[in-house]
């Protein structure tokens, strides 16, 4: 099966730079780092280059990477870390330093010594917040060896926060031998290596890592089919995904396939492009819903071709086609971001790494803003007091530029299926505020009058104060209004679903709105006394797990709306830092200051797991459709396994 690979890139046959830009001597690294698919090689000469896809999922031109040598790549919650393979053997660790106002550029964190020496090109994978490097030895022994950085703040090349490499050690205790380029994936939770036996047939051999006991065991669960000079891997949700050129009959075919293993089970293999062959083991990576290939060709000039297919039956930017018009909004399952705008490097601020447009490509279609009014009357985001977007700031408008393009293209012609929800709150607290609602309340009604219609007359706001159809707000933004209302204008008349009588860190509360709607909504975020992570999460997610389980006994024929907020910090302003939000949503150790002890797995992956599993801990059978409300979430394209958001997506399919 070969039909549904697509070739990308600048021609039909998938090169993903024009002639002779992205040669590689060996094999590429492929991720996906913050919405964008990002690959590293290095070319016939050694020199190491990378390319980041665009905004419209292109390759941008190559880059150079500044050190020479063979580079592997992965995305540690949020941070994209590489590790370089230099011709003398020494491997090299690097950080990109990407943060906010930033000129990104790679920094080097250090050697990893003279034990780690290779000649080969190794794997790196990020799990439970370290980073795990397997690499060959000169006599086909495996070896691994483990990255501990700082968990609360970006590392940097000071020698306080470069984080330490565990001393290498070997996978196998026995002399078993390898050969060719090994992988590492997470799967069901847990950390598989993938390498072909240095024997005639190079079958491939599986193994799985005991996180307590810091050892591996060789299993037979997902390993499949014999490989030739190496194999790549990646997961996504319960799904793992294999690549390699694959051995028939002892000869080497140079055929790029893929496996799959789905519920268990091994699907047929795929052919990659056709009669497309590779000098080296494709790399694969998964973005939006789709699974992308990336090998250097069986030529000369060994150039990078780039392919990929969809892994969902559906795409994720423009899953509500599959609902129908008369479904009232209350009654779709909508995953959503909390503090949506939030990507400041300023502590205890940032809850999100992706802009709003890579967010709705995900698939989110619920949005959280915090407006203040600056004495122009323009509006700006903020978060708790603090402007986002500097040093210029984050208006209103460029926010909703990026909503208006997603919805209908950049000419605004593109047939209408999405609705984005929009919930805008006041983020200034002041007194005058209290006093004089209606001067914020007509800011924001200006601003979306200014924003006028598309071009071919349709509106692009919904504002009333009622549930629409779905039908009704395709291709619209549906304001949900949680500042308050101008006194001079009767509650019934006031723009927005009406949510000004929220409650503040409230596990539960219902609000009824002047048209008699329920609004019931979740919103414990703030942890005050100091407690254990393990316990936060358990009280955070038992409030999450309470108002999904309502929405859903509630049934589609209930017109009441949820709201849900996966999101939740400590208090560091009176007794210091309890939990980060990416903690929270992401995971930690349970010693997290010091970055020991047990694992615990944060919000997305515990809501994904209770989805996965058809109901459990949720009290919900999602086997069938069931509407959930709206789920917010912090980060939630992490950790980089995760399927979280598809998975809320799917509960609206269910038959």
């Amino acid at each position: 099966m070969s039909s549904s690979w697509l070739p990308h890139g600048g021609s039909s046959e998938g090169f993903i730079q024009a002639h002779s830009q992205a040669q590689s001597k060996t094999v590429p690294a492929v991720v996906a780092y913050r919405g964008h698919l990002w690959c590293l090689w290095a070319d016939l000469d050694g020199n190491a280059w990378y390319a980041v896809t665009d905004k419209d999922g292109v390759f941008d031109q190559r880059l150079t990477f500044g050190q020479a040598g063979v580079p592997v790549v992965d995305n540690l919650n949020g941070h994209l870390h590489a590790v370089v393979v230099l011709d003398t053997g020494d491997v090299a660790h690097f950080l990109l330093d990407d943060e906010e106002g930033t000129v990104a550029s790679w920094v080097c964190l250090g050697s990893l010594g003279p034990d780690a020496a290779t000649h080969s090109s190794p794997c790196l994978v990020a799990f439970h917040n370290r980073l795990f490097l397997v690499f060959l030895k000169d006599g086909g022994e495996l070896y691994y060896t483990v990255w501990t950085g700082p968990a609360s703040s970006h590392p940097s090349s000071a020698p306080e926060l470069r984080g330490t490499w565990s001393v290498p050690a070997k996978v196998v205790a026995s002399n078993h031998t390898f050969e060719g380029i090994p992988a590492l994936v997470v799967i069901r939770g847990k950390l598989h290596l993938l390498c072909a036996s240095d024997s005639e047939t190079r079958e491939i051999l599986c193994y799985s890592y005991d996180y307590a006991g810091s050892q591996w065991s060789q299993c037979d669960d997902i390993s499949e089919g014999r490989a030739a000079r190496g194999i790549s891997a990646t997961s996504y949700g319960e799904t793992a995904y294999m690549g390699f050129i694959e051995t028939v009959d002892g000869r080497q075919s140079d055929t790029v396939i893929i496996g799959s293993y789905i519920n268990g089970q091994w699907q047929p293999h795929e052919q990659v492009g056709g009669e497309q062959s590779a000098a080296d083991p494709p790399q694969i990576a998964i973005l939006n819903g789709r699974i992308h290939c990336i090998f250097n060709d069986n030529t000369a000039t060994k150039d990078l071709r780039w392919y990929s297919r969809p892994i969902l039956d559906y795409s994720l930017a423009s899953w509500m086609t599959t609902i129908q018009d008369r479904t009232l909004l209350s009654r779709i399952t909508i995953p959503g971001t909390h503090d949506s705008c939030a990507r400041s490097n300023i502590p205890f601020v940032r809850t999100q790494y992706l802009s709003i447009t890579q967010q709705l490509a995900l698939g989110i279609r619920f949005l959280d803003l915090r407006l203040r009014r600056h004495d122009d009357g323009d509006l700006y985001c903020y978060h708790g007091g603090i402007p986002l977007g500097l040093p210029r700031g984050l208006s209103f408008v460029s926010v909703m530029n990026e909503v208006w393009t997603f919805l209908r293209g950049p000419q605004g012609d593109r047939l209408a299926t999405e609705t984005i929800l929009v919930s805008v709150n006041n983020d200034d607290t002041s007194p005058e505020q209290i006093t004089s609602p209606e001067v914020f309340y007509g800011a924001v009604q200006e601003a979306i009058t200014a924003q006028g219609n598309y071009p071919d007359g349709t509106l692009r706001w919904c504002v009333e104060s009622m549930t629409p159809l779905l039908s009704h707000v395709r291709g619209r933004a549906v304001l949900l209004r949680r500042y308050a209302g101008d006194p001079g204008v009767d509650p019934k008349a006031r723009i927005g679903l009406d949510l000004s009588a929220w409650v503040n860190d409230s596990p539960y509360f219902t609000i009824v709105t002047p048209w008699s709607q329920l609004v019931h909504i979740q919103d414990k975020w703030k942890f005050s006394n100091r407690i254990a992570l393990k316990d936060l999460i358990i009280s955070k997610s038992s409030f999450v797990r309470s108002l999904m389980a309502r929405a859903a006994a509630a049934g589609g024929g209930v017109n009441d709306w949820y709201i849900n907020f996966c999101s939740a910090v400590g208090d560091p302003l009176e007794h210091g830092e309890v939990a980060e939000a990416k903690w929270i949503a992401v995971g930690a150790h349970s010693n997290r200051f010091g970055f020991g002890g047990h694992w615990i797995d944060g919000m997305n992956k515990q809501r994904q797991r209770a989805l996965e599993e058809g109901g459990g801990d949720d009290g919900t059978d999602t086997t069938e459709r069931i509407r959930l409300g709206i789920v917010n979430l912090d980060y939630p394209e992490l950790p980089l396994e995760n399927d979280l958001v598809t998975r809320l997506i799917e509960t609206n399919f269910l038959a």
